[in-house]
Formats: structure tokens, C-alpha cells, sequence
């Protein structure tokens, strides 16, 4: 009866600790029925989803100022840092730019992005929430012809995501 009683503790202190921190995630966001969400395979990533053709949907929450690379700085200067480094580093030409807003109403600004490579078109967007503590970060990518089959998904979810910090 001991054992059963110190299970049933444990237990109730796991689910007590689950609930607790699970309503601390710095976002939210919901996964299409049309997409499937993926393990944690990068690390970098906070959360991963993709479709049947391999559009792929991302968010990373990074930490202001905890880092010494990553400064405090508003969203100003974070759209035009990651304007200039998808121009420069990844090849991208910068196709539109739009603000946005997040479903509990945080403004923020969406970046399409273009590329040709070895014959292919791909897109990527990247949409931007800043906040005092962080940078949410979230990225949609593929094969242009999958990404137009799959842009309403791709805009379900992020019309879905909830910045919490």
C-alpha cells in the first residue's frame, strides 16, 4: 500500500510539473490536420511540421540579450538583419513584405523570399514577432510548386500561432 501510495504522489507531482511548465511555452501555434508535426531533429528549432510534399514549417524562439550574439534590438533592425542575410548569405531575392499579426494580436512582419537553384524555384517566408526577451522566428520553405499547393495550410498555421512573452 506504501509503494502504490508514493506512485500515486510521484505521479500527481509529474502531472502537477507538466501542467505547470507546459503553460510557460513562449508560443503556440496549431498544426494543420494536413501537415504531421515532427520530432525535435534540429535542435535549433523550438518546432517542426511538414506536408505530404515536403513543405516544411518551423519556429525557433531565440533570447534577447542572453547571448552576446544575439543583441536587444527591436523589430526594426531584425527584419533588415534578416533581409540582408538571406540576400547575402542564403541567395534569396526578397519578393514582398507585409506586417502581420499574430492570433492574440502582437504585430510582427512577414519576409517572402525567392530562389532559383539548379533549375527549381524554391520559397521561403519568414515571419517576425519581437518582444522585450525574445525573437520569434518562424520559417515556411520548399519547392514553389509544393508551396503553392500547400499555402493555405502554411497559412492556417501561422494564422494560428500565439506569441506568450
Amino acid at each position: 500500500m506504501k509503494t502504490f501510495k508514493h506512485t500515486s504522489l510521484w505521479a500527481m507531482a509529474l502531472l502537477f510539473c507538466t501542467l505547470l511548465f507546459s503553460g510557460c511555452a513562449s508560443f503556440k501555434i496549431t498544426t494543420p490536420d494536413e501537415m504531421a508535426e515532427v520530432g525535435p531533429q534540429d535542435k535549433a528549432y523550438d518546432y517542426r511540421a511538414l506536408t505530404v510534399r515536403g513543405v516544411v514549417l518551423g519556429v525557433r524562439v531565440i533570447s534577447q540579450g542572453k547571448y552576446d550574439d544575439v543583441p536587444r534590438a527591436n523589430e526594426v533592425f531584425w527584419v533588415d538583419a534578416t533581409r540582408q542575410r538571406m540576400r547575402t548569405l542564403g541567395g534569396y531575392a526578397l519578393l514582398s513584405e507585409e506586417p502581420v499579426q499574430s492570433a492574440n494580436g502582437h504585430s510582427g512582419t512577414r519576409l517572402k523570399f525567392g530562389r532559383d537553384q539548379r533549375g527549381t524555384t524554391y520559397w521561403y517566408w519568414v515571419t517576425l514577432f519581437v518582444t522585450e526577451d525574445n525573437i520569434h522566428v518562424i520559417d515556411a520553405g520548399g519547392r514553389r510548386e509544393h508551396f503553392e499547393e500547400s499555402q493555405s495550410v502554411i497559412e492556417q498555421a501561422l494564422a494560428s500561432y500565439v506569441v506568450r512573452d
